[in-house]
């Protein structure tokens, strides 16, 4: 099942886009303009560098966004994988016969271009989130 996953980004929970940019801004990664996601109430920018994974820099606006707690809780840290799917619909059956969980219904990600995302925990495995293919 995750072999016809492709790997997509790393997701970062930081308190300041600006302020941890700036470390990957020094080592010549680029970074996309910064996009406001009123469904997770977060600020999200891409960060990218060729021949390196792409990061997802993830600012909470508020204390009501899940990305708060896990700011508060840990810090600034990397805390889910994100894997482009065929389908996000079928494919979260297929994870769910193996004991992972969907947070939500799949929504449409502003800073993904509208296309249908998902978040899943497994216990063995942390959180995941699926994007659909273009």
């Amino acid at each position: 099942m995750l072999s016809k996953f492709k790997f997509h980004h790393i997701g970062v929970a930081t308190h300041s886009i600006a302020q941890t940019s700036k470390y990957y801004l020094d080592i010549d990664f680029k970074i996309s303009e910064i996009i406001f996601d009123p469904i997770q109430n977060v600020n999200i920018c891409f960060i990218r560098k060729e021949g390196f994974p792409s990061i997802e820099l993830i600012e909470p606006i508020s204390d009501l966004s899940p990305v708060a707690k896990i700011i508060q809780k840990v810090g600034v840290s990397p805390y889910h994988f994100c894997y482009e799917v065929d389908d996000v619909d079928e494919a979260i059956k297929s994870l769910k016969k193996i004991k992972f969980v969907a947070l939500s219904k799949s929504v449409n990600a502003v800073a993904l271009e509208s296309r249908k995302i998902c978040f899943l925990y497994n216990k063995d495995i942390g959180l995941i989130e699926l994007v659909q293919s273009k």
